[in-house]
C-alpha cells in the first residue's frame, strides 16, 4: 500500500491523497456496521487501504518538507502515532462499554478530523506553491 500511496501522492498531491484515504477509511468504518459478511470483509480491506494511504502519505509529506532533521521529525511522528493509537484504543474501550459497536464507530469517525484537516491544509499549501 505504501508504494501505491506514494505514486498517488506524487500524481495528485499529498493533500488529495490524504483526503482520498480519509474518505475510504470513513466509508469503510460505516460499512462495517452492516450485517453482511461481504460488507464486513470489504470494510476491513477498505480500513487497511485507507489507513495505510493516510499513514504513508503523512510520513512522505513530512520528510519532503524538511531540509534536515528528518530523523527527529520521524521520531516525533512515531511518538504521536503511538500516543494517538493509545488514545484511540482507550476511548474506543469506554465507547464500547457505554454504547456498543456503534459508539466505537462514531469515535473512529470523529478521529478522521485529523487527516481531513491535514489533507485540506496540504491542498492549500500546494495551491499556494503552484500559484507563486
Amino acid at each position: 500500500m505504501g508504494p501505491a500511496a506514494g505514486r498517488t501522492s506524487n500524481r495528485f498531491g499529498s493533500g488529495n491523497t490524504l483526503l482520498g484515504g480519509t474518505a475510504v477509511l470513513g466509508v469503510s468504518w460505516t460499512l462495517i456496521i452492516l450485517p453482511s459478511t461481504t460488507a464486513v470483509v470489504l470494510a476491513l480491506l477498505g480500513i487497511c487501504a485507507g489507513f495505510f494511504a493516510i499513514h504513508a502519505t503523512a510520513v512522505g509529506s513530512l520528510n519532503r518538507k524538511l531540509s534536515s532533521g528528518q530523523g527527529r521529525a520521524n521520531a516525533l511522528y512515531v511518538l504521536f502515532y503511538y500516543m494517538g493509537g493509545w488514545l484511540g484504543i482507550t476511548l474506543s474501550g469506554f465507547a464500547y462499554k457505554q454504547g456498543g459497536w456503534s459508539a466505537v464507530i462514531y469515535i473512529c469517525l470523529f478521529f478522521l478530523v485529523i487527516p481531513l484537516s491535514a489533507g485540506i491544509g496540504e491542498r492549500k499549501n500546494r495551491r499556494r506553491r503552484i500559484s507563486t
